[in-house]
């Protein structure tokens, strides 16, 4: 990789600049698109970008700056980054730069290679996959988005880091109109993955269908029900779960004493059906390497494990600062975008939250339920991680009465707080799903309510 080569380059010069410690990050990506508009790929393209980011460390001064070296020279990048170590203030936390561990696997070992080399012939035939397998004389798609990306990182530091991480990273956006004797819906899907051809476009475009046309048969929600059991489809169950365990986990957040989760390992924190790990290595998440940005071995941290908080999962500075191992979650990458990451230093956080499937099937679950709601979309999944609250409104979804799908609804809200439903009946179902930085089924979560027009 061209990029190691500079920021070796980069790293000497701002150790003879006069920095105590230094890091480069180097990010070459490349991503091939393609946009729908009212049922038509109307634009494609490609883009590639280059960039390095530079943290300077003058004892406990770190400065942090980024480039494409388009404009300007590694000389320029780093007496920038030194100035803005000598003008910030010392921040007492900071101890070190990690130190080099062992990496186990190749650094290209989450490339799909045919993923890598598809042209924008490849993609163009799948997206309308999607829109062929969607429209009817009911639905249009009026727009969406599909991208594959090739990105390959390179992290060296000062204290001898020097590691490289190679993958492919496919994201798709589509959305569905349904109009039908003066009624209207939507429809929304989501696809992720690391190869191309692991992706069904035909059940994408299929199940895009069927959300729209369902939300033509909903109604609005009039009733107020209590203390029952949600079932929420892997999109919007894994949204939630995953911001409160991301933000409640947090080895920042557990450091400057924000979290919940404080000061809880051993504690029982969820029902016993619930285990949460967070899995570097995951062999089907986004943001897989064999290491993290900060060039720290990925691997696979137990969060929760039958209900019980086991660990937190930290980044390099928060570990050091409170005395612990960094389990390889300083992370810069994202799982819809691989351009830009360079800009900004890495942070704490999640790389591929899971939960393991359960035995049973979303039907199954269902069945057992006396009085509940399943919900396939809401306007935006959302949480409040410090408190566990949440208001969402219901875009798309049918009540569960007796074991049975009855009545489709919209316009409604689910309340509730998920800490409080942890500790309750969790179920967990069979059918996992990667969605965004997470891979979890369907699940439902107990003592919420649902809250209709009034």
């Amino acid at each position: 990789m061209e990029g190691k080569e500079t920021g070796r380059r980069v790293l000497d010069m701002s150790l003879k600049a006069g920095a105590s410690q230094c890091e480069v990050f180097s990010i070459e990506a490349r991503t091939s698109s393609v946009y729908v508009d009212d049922c038509i790929p109307k634009i494609t393209d490609t883009k590639i970008e280059y960039g390095i980011g530079l943290k300077f460390v003058m004892g406990q001064k770190v400065g942090y700056t980024s480039s494409t070296l388009l404009s300007e020279g590694p000389s320029d990048v780093v007496a920038r980054a030194k100035s803005m170590a000598t003008v910030s203030s010392e921040d007492s936390r900071f101890s070190s730069l990690p130190e080099p561990k062992k990496v186990s696997g190749r650094y290209d070992r989450f490339l799909d290679r045919p993923t890598a080399e598809a042209d924008g012939v490849t993609l163009l035939d799948s997206t309308m996959e999607v829109v062929n397998s969607a429209v009817c004389p009911e639905v249009t798609v009026p727009n969406g988005v599909l991208r594959a990306s090739t990105v390959e990182t390179s992290i060296v530091n000062s204290l001898g880091v020097d590691s490289s991480s190679k993958s492919t990273l496919v994201f798709g956006y589509f959305t569905a109109k349904s109009e039908s004797l003066g009624k209207v819906g939507e429809g929304v899907q989501r696809c992720w993955s690391r190869s191309l051809r692991s992706i069904d476009f035909s059940r994408v475009g299929a199940e895009l269908q069927r959300n729209a046309l369902d939300v033509l048969k909903a109604e609005a929600f009039k009733d107020k029900w209590s203390d029952i059991v949600a079932v929420l489809v892997p999109s919007e169950g894994s949204q939630m779960l995953g911001a409160l365990v991301g933000s409640a986990a947090s080895g920042e957040n557990i450091n400057n004493r924000s979290s919940p989760w404080t000061d809880r390992i051993g504690d029982r924190i969820g029902d016993e059906s619930l285990t949460v790990l967070d899995n570097g290595l995951s062999k089907l998440g986004m943001l897989s390497s064999v290491v993290d940005d900060e060039g720290v071995p990925s691997r696979l941290t137990r969060i929760v494990d039958k209900g019980m908080l086991k660990s937190y999962f930290f980044d390099s500075y928060n570990a050091h600062t409170l005395n612990v191992s960094p389990t390889g979650n300083g992370m810069r990458r994202q799982a819809r975008d691989v351009h830009g990451l360079f800009t900004s230093p890495a942070k704490c956080s999640q790389t591929t939250l899971e939960v393991p499937a359960g035995e049973r099937s979303p039907e199954d679950v269902i069945s057992e339920i006396d009085k509940g709601v399943y919900i396939e979309h809401f306007a935006w999944p959302q949480v409040n991680a410090l408190a566990g609250t949440f208001s969402n409104e219901i875009r798309n979804a049918r009540l569960i009465e007796k074991g049975e799908l009855t009545k489709n609804i919209k316009y409604a809200l689910l309340v509730g707080n998920l800490y409080e439903s942890l500790k309750k009946p969790v179920y967990v179902c069979s059918d996992t799903e990667v969605h965004d930085k997470t891979v979890m089924p369907t699940l439902g979560f107990s003592g919420t309510e649902l809250v209709g027009q009034q």
